[in-house]
């Protein structure tokens, strides 16, 4: 654009130019006029003339409008100049946007039922000014983080000596103050702009309107238009920026004001709470194209994929009535591609520094592929902005975490929970820590906390994993239980289904187990969703252990099929897991030589699986080659392979994190490698290891109940008839409610009867 301004300047000079050459030096060459004692100005020549052209009465006139036109051309020539040079140089003069600021506006309606106004109106008129280039807007939220920083995080409202001082701290030049009243269904709305440095008033203006609506309509637009003018000199000179908010924003002061609620929330995990405001917003405007956009983060967090979708196909379709930042925002949530939304995020990053969000959502990128360094830079200039980001906070305790430094993220975990007194998060934070260091009473007692201050947090289903890791399942299941009770949405409901199929299946109640599946994909009401891939993949390693492989092989298809269309970007990843799911198949046929292709799949397909992945597919691979290895009677190949296998990190207590370090279970190759080979010493001291917790490792795998029947059975073959009676009990009361016809069950019942017959 500024090139065209350019060329056109340059045209219209050269214009001016030849124009006053023709009319001027070309009459003055030719002796028609010369240089008046007034110069620049020029007058007619008819004295150099013959007498009887002079006397002519058309020459006398033309030299009358000679002598009026020649001054006033000469003049508009110097101020065309003079207007065009300014505004070239303006132009081209790099713009350094005006800092201003705009504070919490005052009710002098009266009535507290407006009072949601003394926030909704200045950041209404944030947005608004945020679209010119020639301003640079302390958001709202910016403001806060300033007022965190001084210790006044609870201050509601900020009174112009506050706002000033917030103004010092941050660089700003230009504060807006305002208020509003009402006389009968009039809306007054009354803005004054003043100089930081000197409190100069720089202008005051007002807008008016009928009713609230009027905010929206008229007043925001005309306040803005106004202010931009009286800060910004190429706001008036090169032409005023388009402002209109409810092109950027709503149409429903009402619904602005939901959006601003549910934002609020869902910064606390308060993912139904968040739900329910912003789904008011849109209710409102249907149009609201940032509401949609934090409508679909809070259905991610309440697991409702298809509403998620949705939410945000429509924050996309709408997303040029949004501001450039939230467009941006929009179009990196909604963007498939990694690295093109890794693109716009730094686009973001570049055009708003001071947007501190931006900052967490580069950190995630790069901790979500392990780039731990430039996650926590990244972190840090977020924290920079705002020292309190919770949000912040907590993710660096879980990197911290990540990379084994337990004393930084309890520093961390402990900052979080003082900035965020009353919200349950930081203790359900602190749960996961301790579950990752081993201290399963602390963990427990965490979680406890969490549901204490908010009934029907996500911290049931964790509960009900810490007792089962302490094969304490009756308090396991009463968790899962209490989980799918207090679930704040169908989706979060199925989740618990799961886990309650997941349970069902551990303890080998297989038919129970599949109901609560089929109750998972009920509850969860969608037709195609990540849950329903997750149940078919539970369904077929339920068939796998019963000896259904024909179901299995299908089911597992299934689950990765949808998983693929779902997640199109994890395509080698995914593909790497169903060869192995396939080879586990194949070799349960007998089919050893479509294993081996498919772990030569598996061993291609690793280079492409991503950072992230990698290790979990390595570990696979070796698990099923150690698989392969005793098929094919190479125990001594086994053994040495599995006593070499690295173990994935601990653990988090996430979803995915918890379902693939225990299923499928097969971490006892090495153990039966050992018996294979007739090593039964061995073979027991790995049983008695991986049916033993042990804080300091790095497992968090559940002891599977077959491992006791397993272990109980070396121990008796040794003659240790006291531990195999144990282990048998043992066994037996886990799986006192499973179904009746296994072998094993059956096996097991036998074999402690004839053990105490002759003990």
């Amino acid at each position: 654009m500024e090139l065209v301004f350019l060329l056109l300047t340059v045209i219209a000079l050269i214009a001016t130019v030849v124009f006053g050459f023709l009319q001027v030096v070309v009459p003055f060459i030719k002796g028609e006029i010369k240089l008046s004692k007034r110069f620049p100005f020029v007058e007619g020549a008819e004295k150099a003339l013959p007498a009887k052209a002079a006397k002519k009465p058309r020459r006398k006139k033309k030299k009358r409008k000679r002598r009026f036109f020649m001054p006033v051309f000469a003049v508009a020539v110097v101020v065309i100049i003079i207007v065009l040079i300014k505004a070239l140089v303006l132009q081209t003069t790099p713009v350094q946007p005006k800092p201003i600021a705009v504070i919490t506006f005052k009710n002098r309606t009266g009535e507290s039922s407006f009072d949601y106004l003394c926030e909704a109106i200045p950041n209404l008129i944030i947005t608004n000014l945020e679209q010119s280039k020639y301003l640079s807007v302390m958001t709202w939220e910016r403001m806060h983080d300033l007022l965190k920083a001084m210790g006044k995080k609870d201050v509601k409202s900020v009174d112009e000596n506050l706002g000033f001082e917030l103004c010092y701290m941050e660089g700003i030049e230009v504060i807006i103050l305002g208020s509003f009243t009402k006389a009968g269904d009039m809306f007054v709305t009354d803005v004054k702009v003043l100089d930081v440095t000197t409190k100069k008033l720089l202008k005051t203006t007002s807008s008016k309107g009928e009713g609230v609506a009027s905010i929206l309509k008229i007043q925001i637009d005309e306040l803005s238009r106004d202010i931009s003018k009286s800060v910004s000199i190429y706001e008036r000179t090169i032409g005023p920026t388009k402002l209109r908010i409810t092109d950027v924003t709503t149409t429903s002061v009402e619904a602005y004001n939901y959006f601003l609620r549910g934002r609020e929330d869902l910064e606390k995990w308060y993912f139904d709470d968040a739900r329910r405001f912003l789904e008011k917003a849109v209710e409102l405007d249907s149009t609201f194209a940032s509401a949609y956009l934090y409508l679909a983060q809070a259905y991610y967090g309440l697991a409702d994929v298809k509403a998620r979708r949705e939410a945000y196909e429509k924050a996309k379709v709408l997303s040029e009535k949004a501001t450039e930042k939230e467009r941006l925002y929009i179009e990196a949530a909604t963007q498939k591609n990694s690295e093109e939304q890794f693109r716009i995020l730094k686009e973001l990053a570049k055009k708003y520094p001071k947007e501190k969000r931006v900052h967490s959502d580069l950190a995630e990128y790069y901790y979500s592929r392990r780039l731990y360094s430039e996650a926590i830079q990244e972190y840090n200039k977020a924290l920079e902005l705002d020292p309190s980001f919770g949000y912040v906070i907590n993710n660096l305790a879980y990197l911290y975490a990540n990379l084994g430094n337990f004393e930084k993220a309890i520093e961390y975990f402990q900052k979080y929970a003082s900035i965020s007194p009353g919200d349950a998060n930081p203790f359900d934070s602190m749960g996961d820590l301790y579950f990752r260091m081993g201290e399963l009473d602390e963990a427990i007692a965490k979680y406890l906390e969490a549901l204490e201050v908010k009934p029907g947090f996500g911290s049931s289903w964790k509960l009900a994993y810490v007792y089962a890791l302490k094969e304490d399942y009756p308090e396991a299941m009463k968790w899962v239980d209490q989980f799918i009770e207090t679930a704040p949405s169908p989706g979060i409901r199925g989740k618990g289904y799961w886990w309650s199929g997941f349970y069902h299946y551990w303890l080998c109640k297989l038919d129970q187990s599949l109901s609560e599946l089929d109750r998972s994909v009920k509850s969860a009401e969608v037709a195609v969703s990540e849950l329903k891939a997750d149940v078919a993949w539970m369904k077929g390693w339920i068939y796998y252990d019963m000896g259904q492989l024909e179901l299995s092989s299908r089911y597992g298809r299934d689950a990765y099929d949808a998983l693929m269309e779902i997640h199109p970007s994890f395509i080698p990843f995914l593909a790497a897991s169903s060869d192995f799911y396939q080879a586990l198949v194949d070799l349960k046929e007998g089919q050893v030589d479509s294993a081996k292709f498919r772990l030569a799949e598996m061993k291609s397909l690793l280079p492409e699986v991503g950072q992230y992945f990698e290790s979990l597919i390595r570990l696979r691979q070796d698990l099923l080659y150690g698989e392969v290895l005793l098929v094919q009677d190479s125990t001594e190949k086994a053994i040495a392979l599995c006593e070499n296998i690295i173990l994935l990190p601990i653990p988090s207590m996430s979803w995915p994190d918890i379902i693939d370090c225990n299923i499928p279970f097969i971490r006892d190759v090495l153990a039966r490698a050992y018996q294979q080979k007739g090593e039964l010493d061995k073979a027991i001291v790995e049983y008695e290891r991986l049916i033993t917790f042990e804080p300091n490792s790095k497992e968090r795998h559940l002891i599977h109940p077959k491992f006791h029947y397993r272990l109980a059975k070396l121990y008796e073959e040794k003659g240790l008839k006291v531990k195999a009676i144990e282990q048998y009990e043992k066994f037996l009361d886990i799986w006192k409610d499973a179904d009746k016809n296994l072998p094993e069950l059956i096996d097991a019942k036998k074999r402690l009867a004839e053990l105490k017959s002759t003990s």
